[in-house]
């Protein structure tokens, strides 16, 4: 089952922006690409080390630590595809009152 939460008004999140989150124990980073929300785990699973300074381009977002970069919408790496992990992602949606939502249950809703 979903467990939407709430990390903050729409406006945090204006359009081509990248900002680090928390949903409840979930680091994460949120990026509005042309007015798509999208949210990963502010997590590398190269290293373990944070993602959130990494450099978006487009959708893709390289770690600035190792260089790996990752699809924010799909958690892909982009230059070895086949590697396991991917960066985890959430579903992210905005509520009639425009506050922004991610989905971080563990067993359903996570794209990979």
């Amino acid at each position: 089952m979903a467990k939407w939460i709430d990390i903050g008004p729409a406006t945090d999140y204006p359009p081509n922006s990248q900002r680090p989150a928390q949903a409840e124990n979930v680091p994460l980073v949120v990026f509005n690409i042309e007015g798509l929300l999208l949210a990963i785990a502010n997590v590398c699973p190269h290293a373990g080390l944070p993602l959130d300074q990494g450099c978006l381009q487009g959708k893709s977002l390289t770690c600035p630590f190792h260089g790996y970069t990752y699809n924010v919408e799909t958690g892909r790496n982009v230059d070895f595809p086949n590697e396991e992990p991917p960066v985890r992602t959430f579903p992210v949606r905005t509520t009639e009152a425009d506050r922004v939502e991610v989905d971080i249950d563990m067993h359903a809703g996570a794209r990979a």
